[in-house]
């Protein structure tokens, strides 16, 4: 029977209220034997070898994961083939990932050579430019994400005031104890992985949630308001599997890269995982949730229900203006891309990905 190949859709980096995240080292774990780091200017072609690898791979029977761009969700930063134990990861900034075992492990993939530079040079004053005014628009940009993030911290800590806690963590221990059971501490504590399934993009929030969440058999839903501890409750999770020696895929929110959005505990087939108003996932089969606005007081929340909501909608506009944003930078950067898209040589560029395809797939 031909394999069935799945495709898992993440982001490695992200557009969040910190600015730029990235966890691009996370992208090949210690399994991956082969690494090729893509180097080359803006629309020089990296994303399109990278989907034609994964076109291959998938042609083939292999499941891949696949690393979009949060600036710009067609294009990809990062490919992930597991059965054959290879990567390909953009080197570019602003991902800026350096090889850790230069021709050992990482193979440097230099798409420089593949244009011309002459043709390039004689845009330099436009590149340079462009380049100036997208970097100020991505600046402007995380300071209004920053400031959202401001205003969800001040709402989350009205309402986390408002929770039982004393109850949430009863919630947490019951749901740690129905996943992995009372398995002892592992004398060697598991790995972690950290990646994001959403992120703020030229066209809003978007989410890969539901590829991640088919890898497992078990789907839990969280539930709740900000401050309610959805955070909480999954960083136990995720800190539970570590110490009974279970692999824990993290995945971070984009509105704080320090707050979980979602576990997937591989080993186990089990994903605990959100549902908000910004993120919202609703599972084709009728899944466990956990409702953690159940703990909340309603007294008080009735009683702050106007404050609440100026919160909210605060935050909305505040993260619109914000993607906003970040959509001018990118017709920027696309500005850019059209002269070095102008100066490549695509038919040269078509040989590499041939010699690469017949590398990666000569064993099987």
């Amino acid at each position: 029977m031909a394999q069935v190949a799945q495709v898992k859709r993440v982001f490695a980096g992200s557009n969040t209220g910190v600015g730029f995240h990235s966890f691009f080292h996370h992208i090949a774990g210690p399994e991956i034997e082969h690494v090729h780091v893509i180097k080359g200017g803006p629309g020089t072609g990296k994303s399109t070898l990278m989907s034609y690898m994964a076109e291959k791979s998938i042609s083939r029977g292999f499941s891949v994961e696949l690393h979009h761009c949060s600036s710009d969700i067609k294009s990809l930063d990062g490919l992930v083939i597991p059965a054959l134990k290879v990567a390909f990861i953009d080197g570019t900034k602003p991902h800026m990932y350096d090889p850790r075992l230069p021709g050992a492990l990482d193979e440097i993939v230099n798409l420089g050579e593949y244009w011309d530079a002459a043709g390039i040079q004689r845009h330099k004053q436009e590149i340079m430019a462009a380049n100036i005014e997208g970097n100020r628009l991505f600046n402007s940009a995380y300071r209004y994400l920053g400031a959202a993030r401001k205003i969800h911290e001040n709402w989350a800590d009205k309402v986390s005031m408002m929770q039982d806690w004393g109850w949430v963590n009863q919630r947490s221990k019951e749901l740690c104890k129905s996943i992995m059971g009372q398995r002892p501490v592992a004398s060697q504590p598991g790995r972690e992985r950290h990646l994001f399934a959403s992120a703020f993009t030229p066209e809003g929030p978007k989410s890969y949630v539901e590829t991640v969440a088919a890898l497992a058999t078990i789907v839990i839903i969280i539930k709740g308001q900000p401050g309610t501890g959805k955070s909480t409750l999954l960083s136990k999770v995720a800190g539970v599997a570590k110490e009974e020696g279970y692999l824990a895929e993290i995945y971070h929110s984009p509105i704080d890269p320090m707050k979980l959005q979602h576990v997937l505990l591989p080993e186990l087939g089990v994903f605990v995982g959100t549902s908000t108003e910004l993120f919202p996932f609703t599972p084709a089969r009728d899944w466990e949730t956990v409702n953690l606005d159940y703990g909340l007081n309603p007294e008080r929340t009735n009683y702050h229900r106007s404050e609440l909501e100026t919160d909210r909608q605060t935050f909305l506009q505040l993260l619109n203006t914000g993607i906003g944003l970040i959509k001018k930078a990118r017709e920027t950067h696309m500005a850019v891309e059209g002269f070095y898209v102008a100066n490549m040589n695509f038919t040269a560029l078509d040989g590499l990905k041939e010699k690469l395809e017949q590398e990666i797939f000569a064993k099987l």
